[in-house]
């Protein structure tokens, strides 16, 4: 095998190892991603396309190659058997390994191509699947920032709402305890005068006992004079 279907043959075990650790389950995309955004990767991002359409060309190249290697081999196989006075079996064995060696190299060269293209695609996947998850989580993140700012403005609207509900029966609490203030003062004030009414008919009860007392006195002295009055007229006219 010649130098250049070595350096093929080896992108082509290269292309399999990496395609391999890229394919790794247990690998998340997230690390792929901070990968693939380092200051290296990124250095090398910015020749990609170069990088890429370089290796594409080269690799059609080969393949063309190889393909038209193994139709020479294939005419000289064929040219070699359809003389039956020159055919040798080892002669023959020769130029079956020289078709086996061409069909091979353009094997390799066809599955270092495809697996490129491949390889491109998976790369382009893992970034945009980081990228996507990377995006989701931000909006997760901002929804639940978002639900929970919501979450403390219904709280904050409900505790307003029981604020005024409260602010309004602490006006109808007030204004109930104000009628009931001015109820109880209009009562004490009735009571007030009912007590300075009783104590006005008590004071004119006592002074009409007494009164009644002096009258009744009075009576009683004039009663005794009156009898004594009786009794003298009497003594005179029995004299």
């Amino acid at each position: 095998m010649s130098s250049l279907w070595v350096l093929v043959a080896g992108g082509l075990y290269a292309e399999v190892a990496v395609i391999t650790i890229l394919l790794l389950p247990f690998i998340p995309s997230r690390v792929w991603n901070r990968i693939f955004k380092s200051n290296f990767i990124a250095w090398l991002s910015s020749y990609a396309s170069f990088y890429f359409n370089s290796c594409v060309v080269g690799l059609c190249l080969t393949v063309f190659e190889a393909w038209r290697q193994v139709r020479y081999k294939n005419e000289m196989y064929h040219e070699y058997k359809s003389d039956p006075s020159n055919f040798k079996a080892g002669t023959e064995a020769l130029y079956l390994m020289k078709l086996f060696r061409a069909q091979r190299n353009l094997y390799i060269s066809g599955f270092a191509l495809f697996l490129w293209f491949v390889f491109n695609r998976l790369v382009r996947l893992i970034a945009d699947h980081a990228r996507v998850t990377a995006a989701g989580e931000a909006s997760l993140a901002q929804a639940k920032s978002a639900s929970e700012a919501a979450r403390r403005l219904m709280s904050d609207a409900a505790a307003q709402r029981s604020g005024d509900a409260s602010n309004q029966d602490s006006s109808a609490l007030r204004t109930e305890l104000d009628a009931l203030k001015a109820k109880l003062e209009t009562e004490l004030t009735a009571r007030k005068s009912a007590e300075n009414k009783l104590e006005a008919i008590k004071r004119q009860a006592e002074q009409t006992a007494k009164e009644y007392d002096r009258v009744s006195a009075e009576c009683q002295q004039l009663q005794r004079e009156l009898t004594a009055l009786t009794g003298e007229g009497a003594s005179k006219k029995k004299d």
